[in-house]
């Protein structure tokens, strides 16, 4: 029943492509965004209607020139390479082939670090479906977008509302709002595609839509530029675990379920852009992990706090140098089932967060 329906998704792909041949593009996205890589701290994020150019701090902004490229048969205005002051956010409208579909993305260049406490106040609803939070510096400029697998999750149709999703916001926090991570049931759809259950999560990186399908451990890219070394990281948190545990669908008896967190520093190079799901604790690039241990396992209905240090290699060495032109990254990942990212928890399991912070020198 599977191969049939991958057969029939794959036969509609051949079908749309060869009517996309036929008739004007209809399409008016950015698909790629260049600029000198010399200026970089990592490579630019594209989202759905912006693009956040990480820079390193020396970098004139009034005088910026990046380059795009398009959807096929798609124009750009201002032009593709025109100089411009991005001192403030620039915004460029996308044309399709066609002309019937416009597109505006605001393309904004950040020279900020991500900063090291987060309150989790500023949230928006993306696509009318769910929630993304996201951190200002103080000229109140989006700097980072906290990634989720929200955006997978809305593939299956299990939400309707975006307090139906993984992650979602808590607007009773410690101070504020919060953050709510709920492992749920991904539907008929998920349990046919292997992917019964989605744990709720929150992470510094990004969240690849189509590796989510293919490969959900490479999903995850997870780092953001700092320019700090870090030795602990601290918060509050509430959780409560699921009634019952399952490992693929199946009924684990005996088992219960647990939250983790952990944060990863460690050094980018030519090889190593971000971090994922396969080498989060094991590539050779880490310098240092913190990452919660007995109180995993515990289940409270008061605002806890936890403190967490960083535990560094003994050979590991920070470049003054290297940490200006920001090769150095770190990820600070939160989850509601320990076992998620293998699509193992039990539904229902509730961790709730808020006042995060990272210590540093």
């Amino acid at each position: 029943m599977r191969s049939i329906l991958y057969l029939f998704i794959l036969f509609s792909l051949l079908c749309s492509s060869c009517i996309k041949d036929e008739l004007p593009n209809a399409e008016a996205d950015i698909l790629s965004c260049t600029v000198d890589s010399l200026i970089l701290k990592k490579d630019p994020l594209i989202q759905n209607d912006r693009i956040q150019i990480f820079v390193k701090s020396f970098v004139d902004l009034t005088s910026q020139a990046p380059v795009f490229t398009l959807s096929s048969g798609a124009t750009i205005s201002p032009e593709s390479g025109t100089t411009l002051d991005f001192t403030n956010s620039q915004l460029y409208t996308v044309t399709s082939q066609d002309g019937k579909s416009k597109k505006v993305y605001e393309v904004s260049y950040i020279s900020s670090a991500v900063g090291s406490k987060y309150s989790f106040e500023h949230v928006r609803t993306e696509n009318n479906k769910y929630d993304v939070f996201y951190e200002l510096n103080q000229d109140n400029q989006n700097i980072m977008d906290w990634a989720s697998g929200n955006a997978g999750f809305s593939l299956t149709g299990a939400g309707s509302k975006p307090e139906d999703y993984p992650t979602a916001r808590l607007t009773s926090g410690k101070v504020g709002q919060g953050v709510n991570l709920t492992t749920r049931s991904t539907g008929a759809l998920g349990a046919t595609m292997g992917k019964p259950l989605a744990a709720g999560n929150i992470f510094m990186g990004e969240f690849d839509l189509a590796s989510s399908i293919i490969n959900p451990l490479k999903s995850l890219r997870l780092g953001m530029p700092v320019d700090f070394v870090p030795y602990a990281f601290k918060g509050f948190f509430k959780y409560k675990a699921g009634n019952v545990y399952k490992e693929g669908g199946t009924v684990v008896s005996g088992k219960k379920d647990s939250w983790d967190c952990y944060a990863v520093f460690f050094e980018t190079d030519a090889t190593l852009k971000h971090l994922d799901g396969t080498n989060k604790f094991t590539h050779n690039n880490i310098l240092a992990i913190a990452r919660i241990q007995s109180q995993a396992g515990i289940e409270t209905n008061e605002w806890t706090p936890f403190h967490i240090p960083f535990v560094f290699n003994s050979n590991a060495v920070v470049d003054p140098q290297k940490m200006k032109d920001g090769k150095y990254s770190l990820t600070l990942v939160f989850t509601s089932s320990i076992d998620g990212d293998a699509f193992a928890g039990a539904e229902g399991s509730t961790l709730l967060i808020d006042e995060i912070e990272i210590i540093h020198e």
